[in-house]
């Protein structure tokens, strides 16, 4: 077995002087179209230019791309040829307009009735579902500990309060009379 094979003799070589190695040499080898070496080329060569400066009277300069004209210019309206055109038309029965009316318009509602006043009983309630709840949260902010005669005074206010509230809450109101089927109608 020599070492030579097949493939080696496709090979041009130095040797042969012929026209295949002067046609060779003097075109360069070209990447085939769309190969990644083709497209690297194409990188390479606009990182190359791109510090360049850029003329911008160069005649060759793409217009959609020319920015000062295109500022200077108002732009088209492209919906401007599809916009309905006004035209007259007769008047119908809902054309009607009513007169207006000097009074209409100016509500002015009446004077709310006063509060019914609150009983002291239901006063200290609300002040003690608020209030402990309040003292809880001072508590918490200003001393960072939530306990001792603090705690249970907020926890006991908020639950006597809300206690007394729901108590003294009324099914009815005095004024209705007494309904015997509760309110329900079949």
């Amino acid at each position: 077995m020599s070492g030579a094979t097949g493939s080696d003799k496709d090979l041009p070589s130095e040797d042969d002087g012929g026209v295949e190695s002067s046609a060779a040499q003097a075109e360069p080898r070209r990447p085939s179209a769309g190969s990644q070496a083709e497209q690297d080329a194409i990188f390479a060569a606009l990182v190359a230019q791109f510090d360049d400066p850029v003329d911008l009277t160069d005649p060759e300069w793409p217009e959609v791309e020319n920015l000062r004209a295109r500022s200077e210019r108002p732009e088209p309206d492209p919906l401007a040829e599809f916009a309905p055109q006004p035209r007259p038309r007769p008047a119908g029965p809902r054309d009607y307009e009513p007169a207006e009316d000097a009074d209409e318009g100016h509500f002015v509602p009446p004077e709310p009735p006063p509060l019914p006043p609150a009983d002291t009983t239901a006063k200290f309630a609300w002040l003690a579902v608020l209030g402990g709840p309040a003292l809880l949260l001072f508590d918490a902010l200003f001393w960072r500990e939530i306990s001792g005669w603090p705690a249970w005074v907020g926890v006991s206010a908020f639950l006597g309060g809300f206690v007394t509230l729901v108590v003294r809450m009324k099914d009815h109101d005095e004024d209705e009379p007494h309904d015997p089927n509760g309110g329900a109608v079949v």
